[in-house]
């Protein structure tokens, strides 16, 4: 059974199993998501792709290498628009399972990036500060293969909180910096304020789409200690009748605490807090991806 204490804002499961269980589903599935073929931790690159041809393949004499498979698998070609890829005579190229010979990938914000697959590794288009940058997972990279699993605090039903939601003015932002150095503005809906040991704390919301999840990128007091130093991420659903359900049992590492070639958003000011989040995922206790001490957060 659920109930909420209108005074702490905390909802309380009276030793619910089915709450822990449903919650030890979600982490089961958030390893799987984690670990798959072409999960985060199968990243081993992100190249810039300049106008005209790059070729790719095996070869040390291709523009772009790729660590097993055919010697030359194809060509992309950037017209300072469109990324078109061609395969290589005889390459078994496949997209969505199917094979190809040759296609577009999309790569703004928004646009199908269309993955292609050769030799089990994936590539497709992303969007970097304007410009089209070629994201490469392999199956076989170090990150996955020697994966040692994620560690989590217990779960406990009091930090699944029922807080506020402060709609902000349509259109408002939040400048977000990531790993690279690189600022960017991302929607801002609203805030959140949540009151835990009869105190009062506020945290930004952003939100990817219209149409997704609102959600946190934040630090505790338990960051860079029990936790990941670049902070957690936590997902929650749009706001009913002012209030959100936030559960701290779902807050997540970003993927640069387990791989170095991902390029993961940092804490906003506004989302570093001082108080001890002792809920969700703790410190990745395998190679850590990118190194806190060597990021300087603004």
């Amino acid at each position: 059974m659920l109930t909420v204490s209108a005074c702490s804002g905390v909802s309380e499961t009276d030793t619910d199993p089915e709450y822990v269980a449903s919650t030890e589903t979600w982490r089961s599935e958030r390893e799987a998501r984690l670990t798959g073929p072409h999960g985060w931790l199968s990243l081993i690159g992100l190249h810039a792709l300049a106008e005209g041809a790059t070729r790719i393949g095996s070869s040390s004499e291709v523009d772009l290498v790729m660590p097993r498979g055919p010697e030359i698998w194809g060509t992309l070609t950037f017209d300072g628009d469109r990324i078109r890829f061609q395969a290589a005579e005889n390459i078994a190229a496949s997209m969505a399972g199917e094979a190809v010979s040759e296609a577009d990938l999309g790569w703004r914000s928004g646009e199908d990036s269309n993955r292609i697959e050769v030799a089990g590794i994936a590539f497709h288009a992303i969007d970097r500060d304007g410009r089209p940058h070629l994201r490469v997972r392999d199956p076989e990279a170090p990150s996955r293969r020697d994966f040692v699993g994620l560690s989590w605090y217990p779960v406990d039903p009091l930090w699944a909180i029922d807080a506020e939601f402060h709609a902000h003015a349509s259109g408002t932002t939040l400048r977000i910096a990531d790993v690279t150095g690189s600022v960017g503005e991302q929607p801002n809906p609203g805030a959140v304020t949540l009151t835990r040991n009869n105190e009062t704390h506020r945290l930004e919301a952003v939100q990817s789409s219209p149409e997704s999840r609102l959600w946190f990128i934040f630090s505790d007091g338990t960051s860079g200690r029990e936790t990941y130093g670049l902070g957690r991420f936590l997902y929650f659903d749009p706001p009913e009748d002012g209030r959100v359900r936030l559960d701290f049992n779902q807050a997540y590492n970003p993927p640069c605490a387990f791989n170095p070639h991902t390029t993961c958003p940092l804490p906003p000011p506004a989302n570093r807090l001082a108080l001890r989040i002792e809920a969700g995922e703790r410190a990745y206790s395998g190679p850590v991806g990118i190194d806190p001490d060597a990021i300087e957060q603004r």
